[in-house]
């Protein structure tokens, strides 16, 4: 039953065992994956919210450049420019900077690059700028830029730091500059709108945006220079002649953004996940007057500037995410591999048990309960298959029939209880010399059968005779004392005239009979008969 049990338990057990192992080396190898997938698809989510935001923002402020740069008061005074004019200009200006205190400075300048208007805004106290410190600007970056574009076209200045007589302005103000071409009403050029803003509102919000991210985030610009995010030694470090860039530390991930607006690339260090904000979104101006919005208003030129939002997740966050989910996958895993061994236990018990119920009903179907042998039923299912072969290929095959002697004296002297111990003693003996192939079964009483195939009339006598013997020198010990046994055996064999193998049962009881007649304690054989 043990055996059975231990038997049935792993035969359920291993086969579970091994689909749930499977099962959970592939969950666990796509945890990995779906946290990573997960993880980008937040950040990449959060990337964009600032990247809206971004545009959000400057569509407001492109929106107040091109109404300045189209309002009555300045096609006024340029039409004539005198005090008069200048100064309602000035008074607009002033008053729109009032408003937007974010606008650090309002400026009016012509083709040739010299200031006409120019308000300074400190912290929303606007101040007109007197003609006499206006200032030359026809070297500066953004005038040459500014100055070569159609009406109604925009441009945008990198971000960077404002300065004062070539020296960085301290503490550092974050700057960019909106301009566009200023035309009159014959369509003639007559110079550029600049507005300074102060982007520190955005700035602020995006980095809102990003302490809610997981990894660690930045802000490059179209060179790849740190805007945000970085040690204080490497932010703006353009403005101060460095050459360290995000791009030269991170080739690999600096050409994936030179590339395409948005992805991510994987490195040994991490996941880098990218976003480009393009300030500039011309689809959604306000139309200039006469300026006729074209199909492609929508995408970016290459010339347009752009900052990039980046954030690394670190390979050994993703590790500690990732093994967030293990473990709770690997209790849930020990947990399942307990009940499965609980249910085999139970389906093994039971397997057990039906088998051992089968076994039981097969044995006693087979079998003698009192001595274990073959009983009469098995002795004549296998008597008649052992004959069969041994007449179909010509065989030897005999058959012992074996009577325990005077064993209703044994019964009468020593009870029944002693003469059940008797016959299993004989049964012992005679299984003891029994071979493989030979079978021993109980025929009723005190009679016994032993099948002998393979063997002729004079192999069984031999083994008749020593049977006899063991019986004889082996008396059965009770608890009265010993008491003497002995057995009487009748033999035949198979002949040219049997049929079926109790033909052969037959002789061997006649055989039996006669040894009994000749004073027991005997081997008797009767030959089979010749065919005539």
């Amino acid at each position: 039953m043990k055996k059975e049990l231990i038997y049935s338990f792993l035969l359920i057990f291993i086969p579970a065992s091994l689909l749930f192992s499977a099962i959970f080396y592939a969950f666990s190898n796509q945890t990995r994956k779906y946290e990573l997938q997960t993880i980008q698809i937040r950040e990449e989510a959060a990337l964009k919210s600032a990247t809206e935001l971004t545009s959000i923002l400057f569509e407001q402020k492109l929106s107040d450049l091109m109404v300045l740069a189209e309002g009555e008061t300045l096609r006024k005074f340029l039409h004539k420019e005198n005090m008069l004019n200048w100064i309602h200009v000035t008074r607009e200006f002033s008053l729109f900077a009032r408003r937007k205190p974010k606008y650090a400075q309002i400026r009016f300048i012509d083709t040739e690059g010299m200031e006409l208007v120019r308000i300074n805004n400190k912290a929303g106290d606007p101040e007109i700028v007197p003609k006499t410190e206006l200032q030359d600007k026809n070297s500066n970056y953004y005038f040459q830029e500014s100055i070569k574009l159609n009406q109604g076209d925009i441009y945008i200045s990198p971000l960077d730091l404002n300065m004062e007589n070539g020296v960085v302005e301290q503490p550092i103000v974050p700057t960019i500059r909106f301009s566009t071409p200023v035309h009159d009403g014959y369509g003639k050029k007559r110079g550029i709108l600049i507005i300074n803003y102060t982007p520190a509102e955005l700035l602020d919000r995006i980095e809102d945006i990003f302490k809610t991210l997981i990894g660690d985030t930045i802000m490059l610009n179209s060179d790849g220079y740190w805007l945000m995010g970085s040690t204080e030694d490497k932010l703006w470090g353009f403005m101060y002649g460095s050459e360290e860039t995000f791009a030269k530390d991170h080739p690999e991930v600096w050409a994936a953004i030179a590339y395409s607006d948005r992805g991510s690339v994987s490195t040994d260090t991490g996941l880098y996940i990218f976003q480009r904000a393009y300030p500039l979104n011309r689809a959604s101006l306000g139309t200039a007057e006469n300026i006729q919005m074209t199909p492609d208003a929508g995408e970016h030129m290459e010339q347009d500037p752009y900052w990039v939002y980046v954030s690394h997740i670190s390979k050994t966050l993703i590790d500690d995410l990732s093994a967030k989910r293990v473990i709770i996958s690997s209790i849930t895993y020990l947990l399942l591999f307990i009940v499965t061994g609980l249910i085999s236990g139970m389906f093994a018990k039971n397997a057990a048990q039906k088998k051992l119920a089968f076994l039981k009903l097969q044995q006693h179907a087979t079998t003698d309960e009192l001595t274990g042998i073959a009983n009469r039923r098995e002795l004549h299912k296998a008597g008649e298959n052992e004959f069969k072969r041994a007449f179909r290929f010509n065989r030897d095959y005999s058959i012992l029939m074996i009577d325990l002697d005077h064993f209703k004296v044994i019964n009468d002297s020593h009870g029944h209880t002693i003469g059940d111990e008797v016959l299993k003693h004989i049964a012992n003996l005679c299984l003891d010399i029994t071979r493989t192939e030979d079978l021993l079964a109980r025929y009723g009483g005190e009679e016994f059968v032993m099948l002998l195939p393979e063997t002729n009339i004079d192999g069984a006598k031999q083994l008749a005779e020593r049977i006899c013997q063991d019986v004889r020198d082996n008396p059965f010990d009770s608890t009265d004392g010993p008491i003497a046994i002995t057995v009487s055996i009748g033999i035949s064999e198979i002949g040219p005239a049997d049929s079926i193998y109790t033909d052969i049962l037959l002789r061997a009881d006649k055989a039996l009979y006669q040894a009994k007649r000749d004073g027991r304690d005997r081997v008797v054989a009767i030959y089979a008969k010749p065919t005539q």
